[in-house]
């Protein structure tokens, strides 16, 4: 796979900052870029949900910078990743499905340590996608323990006594495999209902308020191209969904919710989890465990840029780390589409 530096190409948005802000940019990347001994990709967290191994590489060169972080067997069937306000990369853990409680856990990359924060111990919630709101984490269902409900927040988890309430209210949920929160708080869930008779994903997405009230769906369970929402995340104005059946990524216009294929691995179950590289690249995780690559990578076109086995089977989620690392650049391109989109989008809502 092709190298992937920092791009000086300059973004539409970027183009409209101020020449102060735009210099301080582009003057912070460069320096970064030309600094000896740094590499000029970004630090990339993987799940296995076969194995239970954390792995870490570099975007440069994903299979020659493999690094395993926590052994295979440690946890049982995880199946998320996000990073938390405070650095550390949280886990949502599944267990057995019957006798080990589903947890989430951290795992501390300075100090090299896993713990357990939390542990749903009446078996009521079986993570299946996570996305922190300030402080609180917010936590799906796992389609595959036939999870139902609400989306579960997990009020001030890093803070060592999180209190568990439900989220969301109204639009009744299947289970959720798939959380993105978008820069005004609204909050999209991939409501997945997976049929165990036929194996078989369907449902639509649906969007939710700040609040955590149910708004409407945002790309319907009729839509030809969607078999299983998953993997979610969003990149200014544009909403990105897996479908896990169809090997299909969506890509949803937020300002029109207009809803087209952005790309396709043509591979049933190779769509799953999504993460976004800082230039705006899409990476996806394979959940059957049995196609010749892991993890694919889509450019901003939709185009398969790259496909890769880290001998992980299956894929349960992925992360990019979203501050400098040793050896990464994180680049504050993405942080600026996305505020630029809220400014557009508040001022379309005004008329002005």
């Amino acid at each position: 796979m092709a190298a992937c530096g920092p791009s000086l190409e300059i973004p539409a948005v970027l183009s409209r900052l101020s020449l102060p802000r735009l210099a301080a940019f582009l003057i912070a990347s460069l320096a970064v870029a030309a600094a000896p001994g740094i590499s000029r990709g970004e630090l990339v967290y993987v799940m296995s949900f076969s194995t239970g191994e954390l792995a870490r590489f570099d975007s440069v060169d994903p299979v020659g910078t493999k690094a395993t972080l926590v052994a295979g067997g440690t946890m049982g069937s995880p199946t998320s990743l996000a990073f938390g306000p405070d650095g550390h990369l949280y886990i949502g853990v599944s267990g057995d499905f019957a006798t080990v409680a589903p947890t989430i856990a951290r795992y501390d990359i300075g100090g090299n340590s896993l713990s357990t924060v939390y542990t749903f111990s009446t078996f009521d919630v079986f993570p299946g996608s996570l996305a922190f709101q300030g402080n609180d984490l917010l936590v799906g269902r796992n389609p595959f323990a036939a999870n139902t409900g609400a989306i579960v927040k997990l009020a001030n988890i890093g803070g060592g006594s999180p209190v568990q309430s439900n989220y969301t209210t109204g639009g009744s949920l299947a289970s959720s495999p798939g959380l993105a929160l978008d820069d005004d708080g609204t909050l999209y869930v991939s409501d997945q209902t997976y049929n165990f008779g036929n194996s078989t994903a369907s449902g639509p997405v649906k969007r939710f308020n700040s609040a955590g009230s149910y708004v409407g769906e945002v790309i319907a369970d009729a839509d030809p191209d969607l078999a299983g929402p998953t993997g979610l995340v969003i990149l200014g104005d544009t909403l990105y969904t897996a479908s896990i059946m169809n090997g299909k990524i969506l890509a949803t216009d937020l300002t029109t919710d207009l809803t087209t294929v952005f790309a396709d691995t043509l591979t049933p179950f190779s769509t799953s989890s999504l993460a976004a590289l800082s230039n705006g690249d899409l990476l996806t995780g394979d959940a059957s465990g049995a196609n010749p690559s892991e993890i694919y990578r889509f450019n901003t076109s939709g185009t398969l840029v790259g496909s890769y086995d880290l001998n992980l089977g299956q894929i349960g989620g992925i992360a990019v780390a979203p501050v400098p690392e040793p050896g990464t650049i994180a680049l504050a391109g993405v942080g600026l589409v996305s505020a630029a989109a809220l400014i557009r989008r508040r001022r379309a809502k005004m008329g002005r």
